[in-house]
């Protein structure tokens, strides 16, 4: 089944990695790929799953040239995977970006035989209607909004 988290509330990522370490802890295989982040995200640290780990030096906003090779790395690593569930955080961030759309559901039409989580900002209706769970994270209220920056082990 397909599982769609996204919005731009908090926890997106942590629910993700949460059912994760369920599905890790009953035994299952699981593949974690970051899209659009660097590896300095903490819950890196922490997960005992396969991670496909981002570029070393990823900036702010990667440009198609120097950020599409390794898109497609990713997307190979995941086709051929051979985990029971796969989380592709932020996988909606890069759709029409990196990814056309429809190839995003071809790539999801290869993994049926897997539980796969997507998350991301943006609310895509093709993704919406393919998911079998989709949550919306909307934020109510965020110290970011005060000028508070991201704090390493809170938001990263």
């Amino acid at each position: 089944m397909i599982h769609f988290y996204y919005g731009y509330g908090k926890g997106k990522t942590s629910s993700a990695v949460g059912l994760g370490m369920r599905a890790n802890g009953a035994g299952l295989k699981v593949l974690f790929v970051q899209f659009l982040k660097d590896n300095k995200s903490s819950e890196l640290n922490a997960v005992p799953f396969e991670v496909f780990t981002a570029p070393d030096k990823l900036p702010f906003n990667p440009s198609k040239e120097e950020y599409q090779p390794w898109v497609d790395l990713a997307l190979d690593a995941v086709s051929h995977s051979d985990c029971d569930l796969i989380i592709l955080d932020e996988f909606a961030d890069v759709i029409n970006s990196f990814i056309p759309m429809d190839y995003a559901l071809k790539v999801l039409d290869t993994l049926t035989d897997k539980e796969v989580v997507i998350t991301g900002h943006i609310e895509f209706n093709e993704l919406v209607e393919k998911a079998d769970y989709v949550t919306h994270f909307g934020s109510v209220k965020h110290p970011y909004t005060k000028g508070v920056k991201a704090r390493k082990g809170i938001e990263y």
